[in-house]
């Protein structure tokens, strides 16, 4: 049976740790196996918990384990092979003792979730909470799988076949060392768990993504962003979790107007993402740390369903019109200023802000042309047809 996998993030500072603890705590109380693990390289669970450091899997109460997961002993205990060519690959032949390039942090994120699936197909935990990176991290690594695979794909279409060939003169002419048949072969396990990896947390039944957010204006804006962006990479987002409230009854007139802009900012939310199950969690007067404080908490922001499995939303859906086909994703709040499409034979790149996705196309679409894209704040709806045309986004 599969678990259930929750990953809680936010923009910096609005709790997402302290929420994800609360969930956790609350999965274990009622029996589940749980493990809560930090995908954060800001590790800091073993602090609210006052355990110290959790390398690897530490109990900390009945039903409950703490990880704070290092991707480079993940890297290094697991594809060591994979590395060492890509040192070789980098760094000049001449230099080989060189230290410089022994690390590789732009893959940290690819690492985290290989453990991640690791440990789903353990079978040791019902439940696995996932304490994220500020939002911007997190939409990258979960946009990792995807853009990865889309080159491992072009890649082994030919490039085992050049290695073979070049790797006996590529040291001397070009004083560069190509990937060992052992590196090639690790590079084809890592396409396959990437290939894994993208099933799994795409899985609404099985994954689902938590929005912390506050009722500030900026933090507001980039949980619509946030959105928006999972949205775009099809992932479930089933829940928003509004921390750090004020309670009306509870402050003087000083605070007047902070109330104010708070309802503000709630009635954004609420007409932005209103169709989110929402839960609002009251400000503290002290900090949360240790098991009694967290246990508060989660009778506070834990609800009775919340590890229920998330309704599944179609995030993209292709349908055939009498003139040639249509192409529907989710967007939410994107604006139609910020959309660039650009297409080649066999996909089609949607860009919007930072963020892009290639959407590998059906082969019936491949021999149509985008002629047009509409894009009304909730959908991206691309017509393609026969006919060669401009688009307009």
């Amino acid at each position: 049976m599969k678990p259930r996998i929750l990953l809680f993030t936010g923009k910096g500072g609005v709790g997402k740790t302290s929420l994800a603890a609360a969930h956790a705590l609350a999965s274990a109380g009622k029996g589940h196996r749980t493990i809560l693990v930090s995908l954060d390289q800001a590790h800091n669970l073993g602090d609210l918990f006052d355990v110290g450091p959790c390398p690897t899997p530490t109990q900390v109460a009945p039903q409950l384990d703490l990880l704070e997961i290092d991707p480079g002993r993940v890297r290094d205990e697991e594809f060591p092979h994979l590395i060492s060519s890509l040192v070789g690959m980098l760094t000049p032949v001449e230099d080989e003792d060189s230290l410089a390039l022994q690390s590789f942090p732009g893959l940290d994120n690819l690492f985290f979730l290989l453990k991640v699936l690791n440990i789903a197909e353990s079978g040791v935990y019902e439940r696995i909470i996932l304490d994220c990176a500020p939002t911007g991290e997190t939409v990258a690594m979960l946009e990792l799988p995807e853009h990865l695979s889309w080159y491992m794909e072009r890649f082994f279409g030919f490039g085992k076949a050049m290695v073979r060939a070049l790797a006996p003169v590529s040291k001397r002419l070009w004083k560069v060392q190509l990937p060992s048949r052992k590196a090639m072969n690790e590079a084809e396990v890592l396409f396959d768990r990437l290939q894994q990896t993208q099933v799994l947390l795409k899985d609404a039944e099985v994954t689902s993504v938590r929005l912390v957010t506050m009722p500030e204006k900026m933090v507001v804006d980039e949980t619509k962003r946030t959105y928006m962006y999972l949205n775009l990479f099809g992932y479930t987002v089933d829940a928003l979790i509004v921390n750090n409230i004020y309670p009306r009854d509870e402050v003087n007139d000083f605070f007047a107007e902070w109330v104010r802009l708070q309802d503000d900012n709630l009635a954004e939310l609420r007409d932005a993402l209103g169709h989110l199950p929402t839960t609002l969690v009251r400000r503290y007067q002290t900090d949360l740390q240790g098991i009694p404080a967290l246990e508060r908490l989660a009778a506070d922001s834990v609800p009775d369903d919340a590890f229920a499995p998330a309704p599944v939303l179609e995030n993209e859906t292709y349908a055939k019109l009498a003139d040639g086909y249509a192409l529907t994703l989710r967007t939410p709040f994107a604006a139609k200023d910020e959309i660039d499409l650009f297409e080649s034979a066999s996909e089609l790149t949607i860009r919007i802000g930072n963020f892009k996705r290639k959407v590998m196309l059906p082969d019936v679409l491949r021999r149509q042309r985008v002629t047009s894209a509409r894009c009304d704040g909730e959908t991206l709806v691309i017509h393609f047809s026969g006919k060669e045309s401009e688009h307009e986004a």
